[in-house]
């Protein structure tokens, strides 16, 4: 009668329903970063306009608007890519599709600031579980209709 007792700390496995809770919460969290983004370009490229409109065509020999103006531009750019690759990887990650887009944008995401630091840190823990990636192969074998 040795019988030996389950471990203390055995890592405990998903449930369908847990793996289908928090892959939402991370489709909802890449829409919400992707707007913010996609807003802020907006932003970014209406205030570097209007900056540049508004500086007066010689206003020193030490001026330099074109720097100016190309470097908000490059990063109204920047964030309207990673707006838009947010919500695509939101979009892939609803119809749990593309598992590596999903992990490329988690990664992205430290770029935008504190917020996308978080959202990465959440995402890649949950996007690299072994239920959530057989989740993922699992929809790519179903045959659509």
């Amino acid at each position: 009668m040795s019988a030996t007792p389950p471990p203390l700390h055995a890592p405990r496995s998903w449930t369908a329903m847990q793996v289908d809770s928090h892959l939402h919460t991370l489709k909802i969290l890449f829409y919400v970063l992707g707007g913010f983004e996609l807003v802020l370009a907006a932003f970014l490229l209406l205030v570097t306009v209007a900056g540049y409109v508004s500086e007066p065509p010689g206003s020193g020999p030490d001026a330099a608007p074109w720097l100016l103006f190309i470097l908000m531009g490059v990063g109204a750019g920047l964030y309207a890519v990673l707006g838009g690759l947010s919500l695509k990887a939101a979009g892939c990650i609803g119809k749990r599709r593309q598992h590596r887009l999903c992990l490329v944008v988690a990664g992205l995401a430290c770029l935008t600031g504190a917020l996308g630091v978080a959202l990465a840190a959440y995402a890649l823990w949950v996007l690299l579980r072994t239920e959530v990636t057989a989740s993922f192969l699992d929809s790519a074998r179903k045959v659509v209709a």
